[in-house]
């Protein structure tokens, strides 16, 4: 037949309808409560505290030629944490492992007796690395470090 254009299937052009929604709320405030669920389990995305539920909060001031740094670690004593500090950065970690086995009782579970904590700090400021001073007393760990001598500038002169 003449003036007749063969239609393929790829060029059919059928209405799509349009459905109602099937939620009539926000659904990203309605899934909220299981992504923080879920994501409390990613410990990639954690990075201060991997090692433990709580961190330790931490409190950053100086002076004219020092840092303090103030940080909580309540039951934990100086034979059980350690400060490691680099120009810009301070760990702070801890363990309490206390396997107390009395005389005819035998601990099959405990969650008491072990602790550990992990903390670092980018600190504002560089500071001295070979130098500082820890101490700790009723569950408080000051820290004292001395900051680091601020670049010099070298004159530049002219060479005639």
């Amino acid at each position: 037949m003449k003036g007749h254009v063969a239609i393929t299937p790829r060029e059919v052009k059928v209405p799509v309808p349009a459905y109602p929604k099937m939620f009539p709320f926000e659904t990203e405030s309605f899934f909220e409560p299981w992504n923080r669920f879920f994501n409390a389990f990613r410990p990639f995305e954690t990075p201060n505290f991997p090692e433990t539920q709580f961190p330790v909060p931490v409190e950053i001031a100086e002076t004219e030629k020092e840092l303090l740094v103030t940080a909580a670690v309540p039951g934990f004593g100086e034979k059980d944490l350690e400060v490691r500090v680099e120009p810009n950065r301070l760990f702070i970690t801890g363990k309490i492992f206390e396997n107390k086995e009395e005389k005819g009782k035998k601990t099959l579970y405990t969650e008491m007796g072990y602790n550990q904590i992990f903390r670092y700090v980018d600190l504002p400021i560089a500071v001295k690395a070979d130098n500082g001073t820890a101490t700790v007393k009723d569950g408080v760990l000051k820290i004292t470090l001395y900051k680091a001598q601020a670049p010099k500038l070298i004159p530049v002169s002219n060479v005639t």
